[in-house]
């Protein structure tokens, strides 16, 4: 949103499950609205969607950061329509276009990808990095004719989820099953992945605060695997995670953590 850290009102009633007030997440959309002239449409609140849009916003600050210019795209009726939930047309949506050395992407809310194993089976991340292509748009997804929009796995470049949960073991375990069903290429083990490159590689963004043990779980997935476990997104993340030069020190789809 704003290149200037936002003042927080963290509050922390347990290590591991922080809150923030609602006010301050209204208080980043507005930001988010103001920088990019646009004007937000009506959206959900319930916590966990505005925890979403707080990490699809963080999103936006790690290409920036990465020399991308962010602009929105695709405004409904002169406004952002944000994408909640995973039911709709990814077309009926806003999304950011994200532009750099004249190559463009896209950054999505819930948008479906087909697996990289089986062309009839999808999921859909909270966030995604796409090729500058068109949704697909098909009616034999459903029981019914109703109409289904999805991107090919080959026009996807990333994905991250965006969970307003503690880490725990399961939660960074099953991301990983999500990850070999989207970019199992990002699991390979030993050598490279392939070239250089400033696009993220998938990432689990949590709300609260690695334990001990959680945290030891993330390190070695994060030295095993082309993924990003990232934790205390509540606590400031413009000024450590996602800062100019936190954005650095992530994993690539070409480089591992650290």
């Amino acid at each position: 949103m704003s290149n200037q850290p936002q003042a927080s009102s963290i509050q922390h009633p347990t290590k591991t499950s922080p809150f923030k007030d609602v006010s301050e997440f209204e208080k980043e959309l507005k930001i988010f609205a103001n920088k990019y002239k646009t004007i937000i449409s009506e959206h959900s609140r319930r916590i966990s969607d505005y925890f979403e849009m707080s990490c699809y916003n963080m999103m936006v600050r790690y290409y920036e950061h990465r020399g991308y210019k962010a602009m929105v795209e695709n405004e409904i009726a002169g406004r952002f329509r944000i994408k909640c939930s995973p039911s709709g047309l990814i077309e009926n949506f806003s999304y950011m276009k994200l532009v750099k050395d004249n190559a463009i992407y896209y950054l999505y809310h819930n948008a479906s990808v087909q697996s990289a194993h089986d062309t009839e089976v999808f999921t859909t991340p909270d966030i995604v990095v796409s090729k500058d292509v068109k949704p697909t748009m098909t009616t034999n997804y459903y029981k019914t004719k109703k109409k289904f929009s999805y991107l090919h796995n080959s026009d996807m470049i990333t994905f991250c989820e965006a969970k307003h949960q503690p880490p725990f073991p399961e939660l960074m375990i099953n991301f990983i099953g999500i990850v070999n069903e989207l970019k199992p290429d990002c699991l390979k083990t030993e050598g490279i992945l392939g070239e250089e490159t400033d696009h993220i590689a998938p990432s689990l963004m949590m709300s609260g605060i690695f334990s001990k043990p959680t945290e030891k779980i993330a390190k070695s997935l994060e030295r095993r695997y082309y993924v990003n476990m990232l934790g205390d997104l509540f606590s400031e993340p413009y000024k450590k995670t996602f800062s100019v030069t936190g954005v650095f020190e992530m994993a690539t789809l070409g480089k591992k953590k650290g």
